[in-house]
């Protein structure tokens, strides 16, 4: 994690937030060039998460996805 952003307790943190991003990814591809924000709503309202997650983290995570799949 490069920001420094700590999620407030209850809000999801780093490893939470980049496993539903791989379930949710290969569900639907897209996700990867959506904005941070919308994609944070995307993960609650497609039952990845439970909280929205902070899109610093969820931008954060989904440039660790890229990198990790080429």
């Amino acid at each position: 994690m490069t920001s420094g952003y700590i999620p407030p307790s209850g809000e999801p943190g780093p490893d939470e937030i980049l496993a539903a991003l791989e379930d949710a990814v290969r569900t639907d591809p897209s996700l990867r060039k959506r904005p941070a924000e919308a994609v944070s709503r995307e993960l609650v309202r497609g039952g990845y998460l439970a909280e929205e997650p902070s899109p610093t983290l969820v931008a954060e995570m989904l440039g660790t996805l890229e990198r990790e799949n080429g």
